[in-house]
């Protein structure tokens, strides 16, 4: 459960960095130093877990699902520094992720088998009214 309270929080604080960051850099040497400081932050916490003895189990079908994953997470936050660097953070953060939930349902209905509600369908149609109130000048 705690994490997901930190990941949000953990999340919107480095969003806030990656927009002050286009203003100071160009995009994609920001999204680099960001990304190398990651796989260091990562790999910390990974050799901790390992030296506490945890066992860090994979497989051959699971690797390469994570190197597809991480491909399209690099090409998401170079898109994403792209996109702070010519638009306001309070704009382009609810476009981006409500925008990103929407394909994930799809993705779930269609290719995971996951059940999707009325109710599901409903939360994305206010969300979308969402965006329309947040442009609304």
């Amino acid at each position: 459960m705690i994490y997901l309270i930190l990941a949000p929080i953990f999340f919107a604080i480095a969003l806030s960095f990656f927009k002050i960051t286009t203003k100071t850099m160009h995009p994609l040497l920001g999204n680099v130093i960001t990304g190398a400081t990651a796989v260091f932050v990562a790999l910390l916490i990974l050799l901790y877990n390992r030296f506490k003895g945890v066992e860090l189990f994979y497989t051959r079908d699971s690797i390469l699902l994570s190197l597809a994953g991480g491909f399209f997470i690099g090409l998401y936050t170079v898109s994403l520094f792209f996109a702070f660097s010519k638009f306001d953070i309070s704009k382009t953060t609810p476009i981006v992720y409500i925008g990103a939930i929407s394909i994930s349902v799809i993705i779930g209905a269609i290719f995971l088998k996951e059940h999707i509600s009325w109710l599901n369908i409903l939360g994305l149609i206010i969300a979308f009214l969402g965006l329309f109130l947040l442009f609304r000048k």
